[in-house]
Protein backbone atom coordinates (compact mmCIF):
# COMPACT_ATOMS: atom_id res chain seq x y z
CA UNK A 1 0.00 0.00 0.00
CA UNK A 2 1.37 3.42 -0.97
CA UNK A 3 1.27 6.17 1.61
CA UNK A 4 0.67 9.79 0.65
CA UNK A 5 3.80 11.84 1.12
CA UNK A 6 3.47 14.74 3.55
CA UNK A 7 5.61 17.64 2.39
CA UNK A 8 8.05 18.93 4.99
CA UNK A 9 8.46 15.76 7.03
CA UNK A 10 11.45 14.57 5.03
CA UNK A 11 13.05 17.94 5.66
CA UNK A 12 12.52 17.50 9.39
CA UNK A 13 14.15 14.08 9.15
CA UNK A 14 17.12 15.61 7.36
CA UNK A 15 17.65 18.35 9.95
CA UNK A 16 17.34 15.78 12.71
CA UNK A 17 19.92 13.41 11.28
CA UNK A 18 22.28 16.34 10.60
CA UNK A 19 22.03 17.38 14.26
CA UNK A 20 22.79 13.83 15.40
CA UNK A 21 25.66 13.55 12.90
CA UNK A 22 27.32 16.77 14.05
CA UNK A 23 26.92 15.81 17.70
CA UNK A 24 28.49 12.38 17.11
CA UNK A 25 31.45 13.89 15.30
CA UNK A 26 32.36 15.66 18.53
CA UNK A 27 31.41 19.20 17.63
CA UNK A 28 30.04 19.72 21.14
CA UNK A 29 30.73 23.44 20.94
CA UNK A 30 28.58 23.67 17.83
CA UNK A 31 25.82 21.12 18.40
CA UNK A 32 25.67 20.13 22.04
CA UNK A 33 22.02 19.18 21.92
CA UNK A 34 22.22 16.84 18.98
CA UNK A 35 20.07 14.37 20.85
CA UNK A 36 17.16 16.65 19.92
CA UNK A 37 17.30 14.98 16.51
CA UNK A 38 16.62 11.61 18.11
CA UNK A 39 13.51 12.91 19.82
CA UNK A 40 12.24 14.49 16.61
CA UNK A 41 12.64 11.08 14.97
CA UNK A 42 10.69 9.47 17.81
CA UNK A 43 7.80 11.91 17.52
CA UNK A 44 7.73 11.53 13.74
CA UNK A 45 7.69 7.75 14.00
CA UNK A 46 4.91 7.75 16.58
CA UNK A 47 2.84 10.11 14.45
CA UNK A 48 3.27 8.31 11.14
CA UNK A 49 2.81 4.78 12.44
CA UNK A 50 -0.27 5.69 14.46
CA UNK A 51 -1.78 7.65 11.57
CA UNK A 52 -1.43 4.64 9.30
CA UNK A 53 -2.83 2.23 11.87
CA UNK A 54 -5.82 4.49 12.56
CA UNK A 55 -6.44 4.95 8.83
CA UNK A 56 -6.37 1.18 8.28
CA UNK A 57 -8.77 0.62 11.18
CA UNK A 58 -11.18 3.25 9.86
CA UNK A 59 -10.99 1.79 6.35
CA UNK A 60 -11.22 -1.93 7.17
CA UNK A 61 -12.58 -2.04 10.70
CA UNK A 62 -9.45 -3.87 11.83
CA UNK A 63 -5.65 -3.77 11.79
CA UNK A 64 -3.81 -6.51 9.94
CA UNK A 65 -1.04 -7.18 12.47
CA UNK A 66 0.97 -9.73 10.44
CA UNK A 67 1.03 -7.35 7.49
CA UNK A 68 2.02 -4.45 9.76
CA UNK A 69 4.96 -6.35 11.23
CA UNK A 70 5.97 -7.52 7.76
CA UNK A 71 6.05 -3.93 6.50
CA UNK A 72 8.18 -2.83 9.44
CA UNK A 73 10.62 -5.71 8.93
CA UNK A 74 10.74 -5.07 5.19
CA UNK A 75 11.57 -1.41 5.75
CA UNK A 76 14.06 -1.74 8.61
CA UNK A 77 15.92 -5.03 8.35
CA UNK A 78 17.49 -4.93 4.86
CA UNK A 79 19.50 -1.76 5.55
CA UNK A 80 20.32 -2.94 9.06
CA UNK A 81 21.58 -6.30 7.80
CA UNK A 82 23.81 -4.60 5.24
CA UNK A 83 25.28 -2.36 7.93
CA UNK A 84 25.81 -5.30 10.29
CA UNK A 85 27.55 -7.22 7.50
CA UNK A 86 29.92 -4.28 7.15
CA UNK A 87 30.50 -4.21 10.91
CA UNK A 88 31.19 -7.95 10.97
CA UNK A 89 33.74 -7.59 8.17
CA UNK A 90 35.44 -4.71 9.97
CA UNK A 91 35.61 -6.64 13.24
CA UNK A 92 37.24 -9.57 11.45
CA UNK A 93 39.79 -7.41 9.64
CA UNK A 94 40.58 -5.05 12.54
CA UNK A 95 39.61 -7.04 15.65
CA UNK A 96 41.42 -5.05 18.35
CA UNK A 97 39.21 -5.00 21.43
CA UNK A 98 36.00 -5.38 19.41
CA UNK A 99 33.75 -8.38 20.09
CA UNK A 100 31.73 -9.07 16.98
CA UNK A 101 28.93 -10.85 18.81
CA UNK A 102 28.32 -7.93 21.16
CA UNK A 103 28.49 -5.48 18.27
CA UNK A 104 26.09 -7.35 16.00
CA UNK A 105 23.60 -9.43 18.00
CA UNK A 106 22.07 -6.68 20.21
CA UNK A 107 21.58 -4.54 17.12
CA UNK A 108 20.07 -7.42 15.14
CA UNK A 109 17.59 -8.29 17.89
CA UNK A 110 16.81 -4.63 18.68
CA UNK A 111 17.91 -4.77 22.31
CA UNK A 112 20.87 -2.38 22.17
CA UNK A 113 19.00 0.09 24.35
CA UNK A 114 18.94 -2.41 27.22
CA UNK A 115 22.58 -3.37 26.63
CA UNK A 116 23.46 0.29 27.12
CA UNK A 117 20.93 0.91 29.88
CA UNK A 118 22.42 -1.79 32.08
CA UNK A 119 26.04 -1.26 31.05
CA UNK A 120 26.44 -4.78 29.69
CA UNK A 121 28.78 -3.84 26.85
CA UNK A 122 30.01 -0.60 25.28
CA UNK A 123 29.36 -1.26 21.59
CA UNK A 124 31.89 0.82 19.65
CA UNK A 125 30.37 0.53 16.18
CA UNK A 126 26.67 -0.18 16.75
CA UNK A 127 25.88 1.61 20.00
CA UNK A 128 23.72 4.11 18.13
CA UNK A 129 21.17 1.39 17.33
CA UNK A 130 19.72 1.87 20.81
CA UNK A 131 17.34 4.41 19.25
CA UNK A 132 16.19 1.88 16.67
CA UNK A 133 15.65 -0.64 19.45
CA UNK A 134 13.30 1.73 21.27
CA UNK A 135 11.36 2.36 18.07
CA UNK A 136 11.12 -1.34 17.26
CA UNK A 137 9.93 -2.16 20.78
CA UNK A 138 7.27 0.51 20.32
CA UNK A 139 6.24 -1.01 16.97
CA UNK A 140 5.95 -4.39 18.66
CA UNK A 141 3.54 -3.38 21.43
CA UNK A 142 1.80 -0.25 20.19
CA UNK A 143 -0.55 -1.84 17.61
CA UNK A 144 -1.77 -4.25 20.28
CA UNK A 145 -2.39 -1.43 22.76
CA UNK A 146 -4.08 0.67 20.10
CA UNK A 147 -6.34 -2.21 19.09
CA UNK A 148 -7.35 -2.71 22.71
CA UNK A 149 -8.21 0.95 23.18
CA UNK A 150 -10.13 1.09 19.90
CA UNK A 151 -12.13 -1.96 20.95
CA UNK A 152 -12.96 -1.08 24.54
CA UNK A 153 -12.59 2.73 24.85
CA UNK A 154 -12.78 4.20 21.34
CA UNK A 155 -14.19 7.49 22.57
CA UNK A 156 -11.41 7.82 25.12
CA UNK A 157 -8.58 7.27 22.64
CA UNK A 158 -7.07 10.75 22.94
CA UNK A 159 -7.29 10.66 26.73
CA UNK A 160 -5.72 7.21 26.99
CA UNK A 161 -2.78 8.10 24.72
CA UNK A 162 -2.21 11.35 26.62
CA UNK A 163 -2.27 9.51 29.95
CA UNK A 164 0.24 6.96 28.66
CA UNK A 165 2.64 9.76 27.70
CA UNK A 166 2.21 11.39 31.11
CA UNK A 167 2.75 8.01 32.78
CA UNK A 168 6.11 7.59 31.02
CA UNK A 169 7.21 11.05 32.15
CA UNK A 170 6.08 10.35 35.72
CA UNK A 171 7.82 6.96 35.75
CA UNK A 172 11.03 8.55 34.50
CA UNK A 173 10.83 11.19 37.22
CA UNK A 174 10.33 8.51 39.86
CA UNK A 175 13.32 6.48 38.67
CA UNK A 176 15.42 9.63 38.68
CA UNK A 177 14.47 10.19 42.29
CA UNK A 178 15.86 6.70 42.95
CA UNK A 179 19.20 7.86 41.48
CA UNK A 180 19.33 5.41 38.61
CA UNK A 181 22.09 5.91 36.07
CA UNK A 182 21.81 8.33 33.18
CA UNK A 183 22.14 5.38 30.78
CA UNK A 184 19.20 3.57 32.40
CA UNK A 185 17.03 6.68 32.29
CA UNK A 186 17.97 7.70 28.77
CA UNK A 187 18.07 4.32 27.00
CA UNK A 188 15.20 2.47 28.63
CA UNK A 189 12.10 1.95 26.52
CA UNK A 190 9.93 2.56 29.56
CA UNK A 191 11.62 5.90 30.26
CA UNK A 192 12.16 7.23 26.73
CA UNK A 193 8.98 6.39 24.84
CA UNK A 194 7.16 9.62 25.67
CA UNK A 195 8.21 11.13 22.33
CA UNK A 196 6.71 8.22 20.43
CA UNK A 197 3.51 8.57 22.43
CA UNK A 198 3.39 12.34 21.82
CA UNK A 199 3.59 11.59 18.12
CA UNK A 200 0.80 9.05 18.53
CA UNK A 201 -1.26 11.63 20.42
CA UNK A 202 -0.82 14.05 17.54
CA UNK A 203 -2.16 11.38 15.19
CA UNK A 204 -5.33 10.66 17.18
CA UNK A 205 -6.21 14.25 18.06
CA UNK A 206 -9.07 15.93 16.18
CA UNK A 207 -7.78 17.87 13.18
CA UNK A 208 -8.80 21.22 14.64
CA UNK A 209 -6.83 20.52 17.81
CA UNK A 210 -3.78 19.70 15.73
CA UNK A 211 -4.17 22.93 13.75
CA UNK A 212 -4.45 24.91 16.98
CA UNK A 213 -1.34 23.24 18.40
CA UNK A 214 0.52 24.08 15.20
CA UNK A 215 0.01 27.79 15.84
CA UNK A 216 2.65 27.51 18.56
CA UNK A 217 5.30 26.42 16.06
CA UNK A 218 7.46 29.60 16.30
CA UNK A 219 8.00 28.99 20.02
CA UNK A 220 8.59 25.30 19.39
CA UNK A 221 11.17 25.88 16.65
CA UNK A 222 12.94 28.51 18.74
CA UNK A 223 13.16 26.10 21.66
CA UNK A 224 14.52 23.28 19.48
CA UNK A 225 17.08 25.63 17.94
CA UNK A 226 18.31 26.92 21.30
CA UNK A 227 18.62 23.47 22.83
CA UNK A 228 20.31 22.01 19.75
CA UNK A 229 22.99 24.70 19.62
CA UNK A 230 23.62 24.96 23.35
CA UNK A 231 26.95 23.63 24.57
CA UNK A 232 25.59 20.81 26.68
CA UNK A 233 21.95 20.48 25.72
CA UNK A 234 19.60 19.94 28.64
CA UNK A 235 21.40 18.85 31.77
CA UNK A 236 20.44 15.58 33.42
CA UNK A 237 19.01 17.54 36.35
CA UNK A 238 16.40 18.98 33.97
CA UNK A 239 15.24 15.65 32.62
CA UNK A 240 12.32 15.37 35.03
CA UNK A 241 10.56 18.51 33.83
CA UNK A 242 12.64 20.07 31.08
CA UNK A 243 13.31 17.05 28.94
CA UNK A 244 9.67 16.39 27.93
CA UNK A 245 9.67 19.86 26.36
CA UNK A 246 11.86 18.57 23.53
CA UNK A 247 9.40 16.00 22.11
CA UNK A 248 6.56 18.41 22.88
CA UNK A 249 8.24 21.10 20.78
CA UNK A 250 8.81 18.55 18.03
CA UNK A 251 5.13 17.57 18.13
CA UNK A 252 4.03 21.22 17.86
CA UNK A 253 6.32 21.72 14.87
CA UNK A 254 5.00 18.59 13.16
CA UNK A 255 1.44 19.78 13.87
CA UNK A 256 2.17 22.93 11.88
CA UNK A 257 3.72 20.96 9.02
CA UNK A 258 0.85 18.49 8.61
CA UNK A 259 -1.93 21.08 8.89
CA UNK A 260 -0.39 23.91 6.85
CA UNK A 261 1.08 22.25 3.76
CA UNK A 262 1.25 25.56 1.86
CA UNK A 263 3.04 27.46 4.62
CA UNK A 264 6.48 29.05 4.36
CA UNK A 265 7.74 26.59 6.99
CA UNK A 266 6.81 23.61 4.83
CA UNK A 267 8.26 25.19 1.68
CA UNK A 268 11.56 25.80 3.45
CA UNK A 269 11.66 22.22 4.74
CA UNK A 270 10.73 20.74 1.38
CA UNK A 271 13.67 22.06 -0.64
CA UNK A 272 15.31 19.33 -2.69
CA UNK A 273 18.53 18.80 -0.67
CA UNK A 274 16.68 18.44 2.63
CA UNK A 275 13.91 16.30 1.18
CA UNK A 276 16.45 14.06 -0.52
CA UNK A 277 18.53 13.54 2.60
CA UNK A 278 15.37 12.97 4.61
CA UNK A 279 14.27 10.15 2.35
CA UNK A 280 17.54 8.28 2.91
CA UNK A 281 18.02 9.41 6.52
CA UNK A 282 17.57 5.90 7.94
CA UNK A 283 20.53 4.56 6.00
CA UNK A 284 22.60 7.62 6.78
CA UNK A 285 21.86 7.23 10.48
CA UNK A 286 22.94 3.59 10.34
CA UNK A 287 26.21 4.24 8.52
CA UNK A 288 27.52 7.57 9.83
CA UNK A 289 28.29 6.25 13.31
CA UNK A 290 29.92 3.09 11.99
CA UNK A 291 32.16 5.09 9.66
CA UNK A 292 33.10 7.59 12.36
CA UNK A 293 33.79 5.02 15.04
CA UNK A 294 35.69 2.70 12.73
CA UNK A 295 38.06 5.53 11.84
CA UNK A 296 38.65 6.71 15.38
CA UNK A 297 37.96 4.01 17.93
CA UNK A 298 37.31 0.74 16.14
CA UNK A 299 40.75 -0.79 16.47
CA UNK A 300 42.55 0.86 13.55
CA UNK A 301 45.24 2.80 15.43
CA UNK A 302 46.79 4.38 12.33
CA UNK A 303 43.46 5.95 11.39
CA UNK A 304 42.98 7.26 14.92
CA UNK A 305 46.48 8.72 14.98
CA UNK A 306 45.97 10.41 11.61
CA UNK A 307 42.67 12.07 12.41
CA UNK A 308 43.78 12.90 15.93
CA UNK A 309 46.32 15.35 14.53
CA UNK A 310 43.65 17.81 13.47
CA UNK A 311 42.55 20.56 15.82
CA UNK A 312 39.00 20.77 17.11
CA UNK A 313 36.62 20.95 15.36
CA UNK A 314 37.99 18.21 13.16
CA UNK A 315 36.89 19.39 9.74
CA UNK A 316 38.71 16.62 7.88
CA UNK A 317 37.08 13.95 10.02
CA UNK A 318 33.62 15.48 9.59
CA UNK A 319 34.01 15.85 5.84
CA UNK A 320 35.38 12.36 5.22
CA UNK A 321 32.80 10.80 7.52
CA UNK A 322 29.98 12.59 5.71
CA UNK A 323 31.19 11.70 2.22
CA UNK A 324 31.85 8.03 3.00
CA UNK A 325 28.61 7.70 4.95
CA UNK A 326 26.60 9.27 2.15
CA UNK A 327 28.19 6.95 -0.41
CA UNK A 328 27.30 3.91 1.70
CA UNK A 329 23.83 5.34 2.27
CA UNK A 330 23.19 5.61 -1.46
CA UNK A 331 24.41 2.06 -2.00
CA UNK A 332 22.06 0.91 0.74
CA UNK A 333 19.14 2.89 -0.67
CA UNK A 334 19.40 1.83 -4.30
CA UNK A 335 20.76 -1.70 -3.87
CA UNK A 336 18.88 -2.85 -0.78
CA UNK A 337 16.17 -0.58 0.61
CA UNK A 338 14.25 0.35 -2.55
CA UNK A 339 14.20 -3.21 -3.91
CA UNK A 340 13.05 -4.49 -0.50
CA UNK A 341 10.12 -2.07 -0.52
CA UNK A 342 8.74 -3.92 -3.55
CA UNK A 343 8.62 -7.25 -1.74
CA UNK A 344 5.09 -8.56 -1.35
CA UNK A 345 3.50 -9.82 1.81
CA UNK A 346 4.29 -13.55 1.48
CA UNK A 347 1.83 -15.62 3.48
CA UNK A 348 -1.50 -14.75 1.91
CA UNK A 349 -0.09 -14.96 -1.56
CA UNK A 350 1.22 -18.44 -0.84
CA UNK A 351 -2.10 -19.46 0.69
CA UNK A 352 -3.94 -18.26 -2.40
CA UNK A 353 -1.63 -20.26 -4.65
CA UNK A 354 -2.02 -23.46 -2.60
Amino acid sequence: MQHTRIAGLDGLRALSVIAVFLAHTGLAGVVGGGYVGVDVFFVLSGYLITSRLIAEHHRNGRIDLPRFYWRRARRLYPALLLMLAGVTLYCLVFPGSLRVGFEVLPAFFYVMNWVRAFGIYDAHLTGHTWTLAIEEQFYLVWPLILLGVLKFWPRRLVLVVALLAVAVIAWRSFLMSQHLSMARIYCGFDTHSDGLLMGALLAVMPRQWTAWAGKLWPLAVAFLFIVTFSETGLEFSLLAWGYPLTPLAAALTIAKVVTAQQSALVRSLDIAPLAGLGRVSYGFYLWHYVVLQSMLYGGHEKMGAFFGRFSHPNIAMVTITFVVSMALTLVSWFAVEKPAMRLRFPWRRNAAMA
